[in-house]
Parts: C-alpha cells; sequence; structure tokens
C-alpha cells in the first residue's frame, strides 16, 4: 500500500503535495459509481474501504429505471440486465385479493423495468468497470481521522500491519449509515429508529406466484409480507415488524413460521442462502458538504428498505456529484459548484424518506376503517392512467427534479415534474441532468413543422385545433 510519497505521481494544488485529486471512502455501489465516474473524467481517485472486499450478502437488491438510465452513460447497464431479474410490475394484495398492480413500463424511460440483482452481483460489476478504468480498490483500509485545510485535506488511515496519512484534494464519504467521515466532520444524524426489526430471506419458495413481478400482501394485523423475485427461481422475502430481536439472525424455522402467519395461503421455505435481522431507521445528516470534505449514499440519510429507493438514490447521489467534483478537482470549475450537490440532492432525499415512510405506513393498516378505506380508494385511483405515471415515475427515479438555481432554468415540460431543467453552458439543456422524458423540447418547439400549401412555405408554424382542420382542407383544395 502507497502512503503518502509513494511511487505513485504526485499532484500540487497550491504548493500542496496531493497523493490524489479525490479519495473515495467506502467501496459500496455509491462509492464504486462516484470512484468510476471521477476516473472515467481522467481525475486521479484513490478508493479504500475497511472490508475484505465484495459484500457476502445479497442486501439491496432493487435496480430501478433512472438507476438503469445512469448505468447505461457508463456502459453498464445491458451488463446489469443480463444478471438482473427483469420486474415488471408490483401487485398488492390485501386478505389474499388483489388490490393494485403498478406496471413499471408507464415510468416514461426506456428501461421500463425493475431489476432485481443482489448488492454482491452489483459490487463485481462495478469493480470490474472501475478496474477497467485503471482504479484500485484498497480494500482493508480504514480511515480513522480526517484534518481538513483550505488546500488538501489529510486522511489518517491504517491497514492491517500499519498506518499512513492520504492526501487528497478532496474527500467524498460513501461509508454507509455509521459514516467515519460524517463522524469526523461532527454531524449530526437526524432522525429515529423504527419501533420493532425486520426480518429478510433469501430463499426458494414453494408459490405459483408470477416471477415478473413482486408481491406485496396485506394483513388487517398490519404485518406485511413482501416478496421480490430473484433469479433461478429464488425469492427476497422481508418481513417488516418481526418483534426487537436484540440483532439476533433468523432461522429457517422463524421464517417458515412467520411466513405461515402473514401469507394467505401455506408457502413452503426452503434452501436459504441468506437470512438476516436489523433494524430501521429513517435519519438524514444536517449537510452534504463541509468545505472540501462531502458526504453521499446511507453517509447522509437512510431509511427503510420500502420501495428499493436505498442503493439507488445513492447512486444518483454520485452521479450528481461525480461531474462536478471532476470540473472542481480538476481546476476547470470554481469551487462554488459543489455548493448544488447539497442544494439538488437534500430535497430527493427528504422526499424518498417520506416516500418510505409512507410506504410503511400504507403497508401496515391495522385500523379496520382505515383499511378499508384504503381498499376501496387506491384501487379506484389506480385505474387512472395518469395516477400510474406519477406513481411508477416517483418510484423509479424517473420523476427527479431540481429547483430552480445556476445550473437549472425554470420550465415545465413534458413527461416531466414541475421543478427546473438542468442548463449547461449558455443555457441549454445538459444532457447528464434530468430524466429522458424531460429533456424533449418544449411542446411549442415540438410543433413547429411548417407544412407545403400549393407548393409554398407557411409563414409560420402549422396552426392547431379547427384553423389547423380548416388549414389542412385549404392545402387539399390547392392540390386538387
Amino acid at each position: 500500500m502507497a502512503w503518502g510519497r509513494g511511487p505513485h505521481r504526485v499532484d500540487r494544488m497550491n504548493d500542496v503535495r496531493l497523493d490524489c485529486q479525490v479519495l473515495v471512502v467506502g467501496a459500496g455501489p455509491t462509492g464504486l459509481v462516484l470512484g468510476a465516474e471521477l476516473l472515467a473524467r481522467g481525475i486521479r481517485t484513490r478508493i479504500i474501504d475497511q472490508g475484505d472486499g465484495v459484500t457476502l450478502q445479497a442486501r439491496a437488491i432493487g435496480v430501478h429505471a433512472r438507476t438503469l438510465e445512469v448505468l447505461d452513460m457508463m456502459g453498464l447497464a445491458e451488463r446489469f440486465i443480463q444478471r438482473g431479474q427483469v420486474v415488471r410490475q408490483i401487485r398488492w394484495y390485501s386478505e389474499g385479493k388483489h388490490l393494485v398492480s403498478l406496471e413499471f413500463a408507464r415510468s416514461g424511460s426506456r428501461f421500463g423495468m425493475f431489476l432485481d440483482l443482489p448488492q454482491d452481483e452489483t459490487e463485481r460489476l462495478l469493480r470490474a468497470r472501475v478496474a477497467e478504468l485503471g482504479g484500485v480498490v484498497e480494500n482493508r483500509t480504514e480511515l480513522t481521522g480526517l484534518t481538513a485545510g483550505p488546500d488538501a485535506v489529510i486522511a489518517a488511515v491504517r491497514d492491517r500491519s500499519e498506518r499512513g496519512v492520504i492526501t487528497a484534494g478532496y474527500v467524498v464519504g460513501c461509508d454507509g449509515a455509521h459514516s467515519r467521515v460524517r463522524h469526523e466532520l461532527g454531524l449530526t444524524f437526524h432522525g429515529h429508529p423504527y419501533p420493532q426489526d425486520w426480518v429478510l430471506a433469501d430463499v426458494l419458495l414453494d408459490t405459483d406466484l408470477r416471477e415478473d413481478a413482486a408481491h406485496a400482501f396485506f394483513r388487517p394485523d398490519g404485518l406485511p409480507a413482501i416478496l421480490f423475485p430473484m433469479r433461478d427461481h429464488r425469492w427476497r422475502l422481508t418481513l417488516p415488524f418481526a418483534g426487537s430481536r436484540s440483532g439476533e439472525v433468523p432461522t429457517l424455522e422463524e421464517i417458515q413460521q412467520l411466513t405461515d402467519q402473514r401469507m394467505p395461503r401455506p408457502v413452503t421455505v426452503s434452501d436459504p442462502t441468506w437470512l438476516a435481522n436489523f433494524r430501521c431507521h429513517r435519519r438524514s445528516a444536517s449537510a452534504y458538504r463541509r468545505g472540501r470534505v462531502l458526504l453521499a449514499g446511507d453517509a447522509v440519510h437512510i431509511h427503510t428498505p420500502a420501495g428499493g429507493q436505498g442503493m439507488n438514490t445513492g447512486i444518483m447521489d454520485a452521479h450528481n456529484l461525480g461531474w462536478k467534483l471532476a470540473l472542481v478537482a480538476g481546476g476547470r470549475s470554481p469551487d462554488a459548484l459543489l455548493d448544488s450537490y447539497g442544494t439538488e440532492r437534500l430535497p430527493v432525499a427528504q422526499d424518498v424518506l417520506k416516500l418510505t415512510h409512507t410506504l410503511v405506513r400504507y403497508g401496515t393498516i391495522s385500523h379496520p376503517v382505515k383499511r378499508r378505506v384504503r381498499d376501496v380508494v387506491v384501487p379506484v385511483l389506480s385505474r387512472s392512467p395518469l395516477i400510474q405515471r406519477r406513481a411508477v415515475g416517483r418510484l423509479s427515479h424517473v420523476y427527479v427534479a431540481y429547483p430552480p438555481g445556476p445550473l437549472a432554468r425554470p420550465g415545465r415540460h413534458r413527461g416531466a415534474p414541475a421543478h427546473a431543467r438542468r442548463s449547461g453552458p449558455g443555457g441549454r439543456p445538459a444532457h447528464h441532468a434530468a430524466p429522458r422524458a424531460a429533456r424533449r423540447p418544449p411542446r411549442s418547439a415540438r410543433s413547429r413543422s411548417r407544412c407545403q400549401c400549393a407548393g409554398r412555405p407557411c409563414a409560420g408554424p402549422l396552426p392547431r385545433g379547427p384553423r389547423r382542420r380548416h388549414h389542412r382542407r385549404r392545402e387539399s383544395t390547392r392540390t386538387r
């Protein structure tokens, strides 16, 4: 391992010797995406992680449409799709009866799907991309302290045999819910835990449920069971509010017992590859940045697994930060550009925390009147294509938009939420920022096709409504 003035290239920033331009702490999906984004833009980046390598647990499995769009920009979408299980819809049930379905094809993205891929596979694909770009993940390397100055950040690190320091232009903490970087900054992690533990199991199920759909079963006692399909006929079984277990990993017999209690019909559980128990929290940090140190992913926001939002939100953080940090670290943009990162991503995180909490409350209703209202109103609303598009667009992150500011100009465009579009140099829409639907030109621009009247161009845009039909009749008459 190279500490300080190792054999690697050394840059200078205001006469400060840098071991790297950016140090990424944490090699989960968020840190790996950020590292790949920086390396692809020519930024010398070091990635350290205190683990031994790729996580051995499936953990997060859901990849939403907007994340697939980002992976597509990185040249990785097809690799992910080849290894994952494509989910076309999510189906909700109440007391065993089908309640509503949401079709992911309505998201507006060309990736009209939800992809189930275990986190260990995600990390292998991202690590391979980092290696292709010339990067290395330094495993078994733990951050022990930070000293931030006006021109650089000195990171104290250690591996299993020695201690050292890494001097970087910027440090980004992608080191999870128990972030050492956040702790070093002294930032408060505001929020609260949920009252009971959640249980997860990756298993085989003796069931005839559709394997291109996720299934959520609601019960009168407010204790749901959620099933996500995985490759090779396996399922991710999620059982919220399974009591206070004091961190005790569940056994297969306990999983079977909980499944019998919560499923509307008997289902046999077998061949577990991962069993887990954890306490969910709903928290967010008070800031995304302090000087030359930034946070991303679970280091700055955590919530329940409801809706499969966590990993996707972290990858979106990395995507938003990556190009900005590359410009600043490369000396091509002022440091103030990084302020837009927190300005844009904080409202998104707050919306995700609200969404996941709403989904938990929606699925755990036990009051008979409220449950009856849910079971009557939701199916009626879901028949509206507009509501379907909005619901799926929000779940899939396709409808994420940023508030007006230096990098975004106000405007509402077909298929986009009512906030702003990203602007590039000269006010032109930049390719990286808005979802695909939001990058369409305004309706007025799309309608400026000019017709031919008696072989001559019209004087203006093709008229609309009755005038348009009259115009066509006149053109037809002249042609005859």
